[in-house]
């Protein structure tokens, strides 16, 4: 499972992430492939999925507050626990293996292996997903009290089922499609996925003002989020055909295994702290009979910040299969320049987003949903913070994928999972949402220093701009106000010194920004105030 966004942010994106690779990226080891076959170039994939997520996001963003609108505090708690089961069992049912696409197709690819190596990942996915239908579907009156905190009837339970199978059918073929780098049809599947849940969602509401209306148009809208990828399916067969090495299954489970593992546990482990939160407020809250509506709340808070997140998570998933190029081919020292300059311009980008987000959060809270969610509205700079700082950990754990070191990245999760819990354990029954809330945002700091040690001890080179950066997300906490004054002075201070950017990616910042500000008829030189 993977929306507010506007054409200048989303061009930002693009243009700092393509300047990442631009300095550092050999064309030739993205170029040269094995197969015929042609792959999207990383500008190209980027810029056709960002341009497609400009309307994509807006979309998102009005379904997300008519889910607000439509439903009360409790019914909305209801959609926001069965999405949280959603992300956390889709990728445990096959076993994180999907997961493992974005780093290993790449080098199957390139031995010829790519067909033994998908039939053999498909087969122990259904696997899984079937017999995790089958354990939903006997015990779905116990799981239903565990996962909703009320009892459900069989057709409810086969509903999330059949839901659940659509997703996971849909995040395989997004998995499988990013690994051989088809960006365009990826960014087209996300685009209709998101279309079509908010057109039927919006549609079924209308009729029927229940929490099942939207589970059932996630359902529908994966399946048809699936159609684009008709397109790719002769590109798919001829790597089919084209791969007919031999691969004996001990060679490849004992790379796969370990790999899928750490992917499946990252997955357990960072999804967990969605359902940390949510279901402590649903079971430990000291109004537990309200654990629905408090839930409720808490998703509230995240209408704005999730947009950001998901964001986030579509852009690290295409920039890995680029780096895990860079890694093939030994460039160690490129993927670290890349993931330093992306950290930086991803890191402004998101935190001027979230001071916009400031700035327009009392007018969605307060009119367009009616003054309901007062409680979220208070708990919206911790959200905010903590989506900034979640953000920069993502980008810079591409790092240990890329190296396969996903052990790593468990171990830091496991970490910050047990901070979660122990600070919901001591904040939720006496602060409700916002103890919740501010027990994410402390271990999502915590995970971000241990994700930092990993690196340095790794050997990978930060300079002290990445620190400096690194703290912007704080200022959120204080208000608009505050965050525009430490935003406006970070950008004078990048502008004129070298401080938290240096000379050489300020010009590649300005030599990919600029062109396409032209473009849009304003004839500037720089973005700096003052270059050096």
């Amino acid at each position: 499972m993977r929306g507010i966004g506007y054409p200048i942010t989303e061009l930002c994106v693009v243009v700092a992430t393509n300047i990442a690779h631009a300095q550092t990226l050999n064309s030739e080891s993205i170029l040269t492939e094995p197969s015929a076959s042609r792959v999207d170039s990383l500008a190209a994939g980027l810029s056709f999925m960002l341009l497609a997520n400009v309307g994509q996001r807006g979309i998102g963003f009005i379904r997300n507050l008519s889910f607000c609108r439509f439903l009360d505090e409790g019914s909305l708690g209801l959609w926001a626990l069965v999405s949280s089961f959603f992300l956390l069992v889709a990728p445990l049912a096959v076993l994180g293996l999907p997961g493992t696409f974005g780093t290993l197709v790449e080098s199957y690819r390139a031995r010829g292996q790519l067909r033994t190596f998908l039939h053999r990942v498909f087969i122990a996915c259904f696997i899984g997903s079937a017999t995790t239908t089958v354990i939903l579907l006997v015990g779905h009156r116990e799981l239903g009290s565990v996962v909703l905190g009320v009892e459900v009837s069989f057709v409810t339970m086969l509903l999330i089922t059949l839901t659940l199978a659509s997703v996971i059918a849909f995040n395989t073929v997004t998995e499988l499609l990013n690994g051989l780098r088809r960006g365009k049809t990826v960014s087209a599947m996300h685009s209709l996925n998101s279309i079509s849940f908010t057109v039927l969602s919006m549609v079924g509401l209308s009729l029927w003002a229940d929490w099942r209306v939207i589970v059932i148009a996630f359902g529908l809208a994966s399946i048809i989020g699936l159609f684009p990828a008709r397109k790719s399916r002769g590109m798919v067969d001829r790597e089919y055909h084209d791969s007919r090495s031999f691969l004996s299954h001990s060679e490849m489970w004992r790379r796969v295994i370990p790999f899928a593992a750490s992917i499946w546990c990252m997955n357990l482990l960072s999804n967990l702290f969605d359902i940390v939160d949510r279901y402590m407020l649903l079971h430990w809250a000291e109004t537990s009979e309200r654990g629905a509506e408090l839930v409720g709340q808490f998703h509230s808070a995240r209408v704005l910040p999730v947009l950001l997140t998901s964001l986030t998570m579509m852009l690290s998933s295409l920039f890995l299969p680029y780096l895990s190029a860079d890694w093939e081919t030994g460039a160690k020292s490129k993927v670290n320049k890349s993931l330093q300059l992306t950290f930086k311009a991803t890191s402004y980008f998101f935190y001027f987003l979230s001071v916009g987000s400031l700035i327009v959060a009392p007018f969605v809270f307060g009119t367009l949903l009616e003054g309901r969610y007062q409680v979220g509205l208070s708990i919206i700079p911790l959200a905010l913070c903590h989506c900034c700082i979640a953000a920069m950990t993502i980008f810079l754990q591409n790092y240990f994928w890329c190296a396969e070191r996903g052990r790593i990245v468990g171990f830091i999760a496991a970490i910050g999972l047990l901070v979660n819990i122990g600070l919901n354990y001591c904040w939720v029954p006496s602060y409700g949402v916002a103890g919740a809330m501010s027990g994410t945002l402390v271990s999502g700091v915590v995970v971000l220093l241990f994700t930092l040690l990993a690196l340095r001890l790794h050997s990978v080179k930060l300079d002290r701009g990445v620190i400096w950066i690194g703290l912007l997300p704080l200022f959120v906490l204080g208000g608009s106000l505050v965050a525009m004054f430490f935003g406006a002075l970070a950008f004078f201070i990048t502008s004129r010194t070298n401080t938290l950017l240096s000379r050489e990616e300020k010009h590649a910042l300005d030599n990919s920004i600029v062109p396409q500000l032209r473009k849009l008829g304003l004839p500037i030189r720089s973005i700096w105030y003052n270059p050096t």
